[in-house]
């Protein structure tokens, strides 16, 4: 029941009218208005119109057989408490005014039927109808969008303007260890931890408090004290009008990632069986003093002495227990500031930055009074170390200065085999603290 000059052709009807002439009457001019038009001869035929089609509004007469439309529309309140209903009625009683009001009928138009009134009081149905549709679809997509957020992946925090928290959603629960009832009303300043500059708090305030937004790496911490790094996103919340009346902050947890860099950066500047600088570190050092006012620098050069033969006749979990111990004692003898390096597989390299000659030669007896200790050894092996040392007084020095070390290294290496050839029982399987 279609008509091409429809004025509401998202609305449906349900007339109900038990005479006949005025239901064609009626009903025709209805189609002209409303996309559907649904048509019952009375209260009872209207009654079940209405459960199979649920249509947008009623327009009934009071007086008609088997169910009149007072106690139609009384059941039909039952189903739809806010459903809208004109009464077209011949009857201008009291009673029946009064029983109009107390089922709350939105429209009461006298017969015969001003066709006029009758659209009007349609029009007026169909802009509730329409409000409530709008006003459950908003609803529906808030819904929506809430489930989104404590869905999403990503922690999402809202404050109001004075930072105090209003909202989070279950992925910030998860990440911070906070239940969200104790961090509402609290400023996010209950995450901080110390590793941020405070420049970049200033900055994220400055942007967007003037309407702008902010991206940054922070890292906070945890309810329990941990920290983790997160990738966060920071921007204001506008009104219809455009004034700033929240602020946002949605993050994803990249601790994962955070740790991984480090390591790598940590592969690339350490050796990984010792933990000690690696070469390409030492080498970046070299040209650091080298470039520096912290003169005089001494470098000390270290090799293990039969670190081969321990391998050959050991197996290399020996030869690299051999290597950790030489890591172990460079590190006893030096300073926290000198910078100790393996820069090979047997062979160490030690700078001692503001460091003279005397100071480090010290260094390197002490470590040799350790070595020459008596000991006895269950393979006979007794391990050593082969030390060399030059200081440079300024960056023209420097590189001589670490050439000259080694030098002095092998020299006294081979000094030390003119004097005594290490001593080896092969069939002996075990190393000195076994």
């Amino acid at each position: 029941m279609m008509s091409p000059m429809i004025l509401h052709n998202d609305m449906s009807i349900l007339y109900v009218e038990d005479d006949q002439a005025t239901r064609e009457a009626v009903s025709r001019m209805l189609m002209g208005v409303v996309a559907t038009v649904h048509i019952a001869a009375n209260g009872k035929e209207g009654l079940e119109a209405y459960r199979i089609h649920a249509p947008d509004v009623v327009v009934t007469d009071i007086r008609m057989p088997v169910m009149d439309g007072i106690e139609m529309v009384r059941e039909i309140r039952r189903l739809r408490a806010d459903c809208q209903v004109v009464m077209l009625t011949a009857v201008s009683d009291l009673e029946c005014l009064l029983d109009c009001v107390s089922i709350g009928i939105n429209h009461y138009i006298i017969k015969p039927v001003d066709f006029t009134k009758l659209v009007e009081a349609i029009g007026q149905c169909g802009d509730y109808v329409n409000l409530k549709r709008r006003l459950s679809k908003q609803d529906e997509t808030l819904n929506l969008l809430s489930q989104a957020m404590e869905q999403a992946p990503a922690s999402v925090l809202i404050t109001d303007l004075q930072g105090s928290i209003e909202y989070v959603n279950t992925t910030f629960t998860k990440v911070t260890g906070y239940g969200a009832e104790e961090v509402i009303g609290r400023n996010p300043r209950i995450l901080k931890s110390d590793l941020n500059p405070p420049e970049l708090y200033q900055g994220l305030w400055s942007s967007i408090r003037g309407g702008g937004e902010w991206e940054c790496e922070l890292a906070n911490c945890r309810k329990d004290g941990q920290v983790y790094w997160e990738l966060a996103k920071f921007c204001p919340l506008r009104n219809s009008s455009g004034a700033i009346i929240k602020y946002l902050k949605v993050s994803q947890d990249i601790t994962e990632r955070k740790h991984y860099e480090e390591s790598l950066r940590y592969l690339s500047t350490h050796d990984s069986l010792t933990n000690l600088f690696n070469r390409a570190y030492f080498e970046a050092e070299m040209s650091r003093l080298a470039a520096s006012r912290d003169f005089p620098v001494s470098i000390v050069i270290a090799d293990i002495d039969g670190l081969k033969m321990v391998n050959d006749n050991y197996g290399h979990d020996k030869g690299d227990r051999l290597i950790r111990m030489t890591a172990e004692l460079l590190l006893t003898t030096f300073r926290a500031g000198d910078v100790v390096s393996r820069i090979g597989g047997d062979e160490f390299a030690v700078l001692l930055p503001r460091t003279d000659h005397e100071t480090a030669e010290a260094a390197v007896q002490r470590i040799i009074h350790e070595e020459c200790r008596p000991r006895k050894e269950k393979n006979g092996y007794a391990r050593g170390l082969s030390l060399g040392v030059a200081t440079a007084h300024d960056a023209s020095e420097i590189y001589a200065a670490l050439k000259l070390a080694d030098r002095r290294m092998y020299k006294y290496k081979n000094d030390k085999k003119e004097r005594a050839k290490p001593q080896y029982q092969p069939e002996d399987d075990g190393l000195a603290g076994d």
